[in-house]
């Protein structure tokens, strides 16, 4: 799947992400969003989230995926 339809499958689905780790200073969550009709089809979609960007909002452990869609990384990355 190409970045554009992960964002779009992020705001139809609605997945939770969630905290993996922090290194070399960004914090990298996870989530699963499906890629065609069945259940088996699941793709992981990953964001690394670069402390700096964080400022003073809050991130929990599990959020919102399509809140994190800014940071989509390809899988290689993590």
């Amino acid at each position: 799947m190409e970045n554009n339809e992960i964002k779009k499958a992020l705001y139809k689905q609605k997945p939770k992400a969630r905290f993996l780790f922090i290194r070399k200073g960004s914090a990298f969550y996870t989530s699963r969003v499906k890629d065609g009709e069945t259940e088996e089809s699941r793709i992981t979609v990953y964001f690394e989230v670069p402390v700096s960007d964080m400022c003073d909002a809050e991130f929990y452990d599990e959020m919102d995926a399509k809140l994190l869609n800014r940071w989509i990384v390809d899988e290689e990355k993590v």
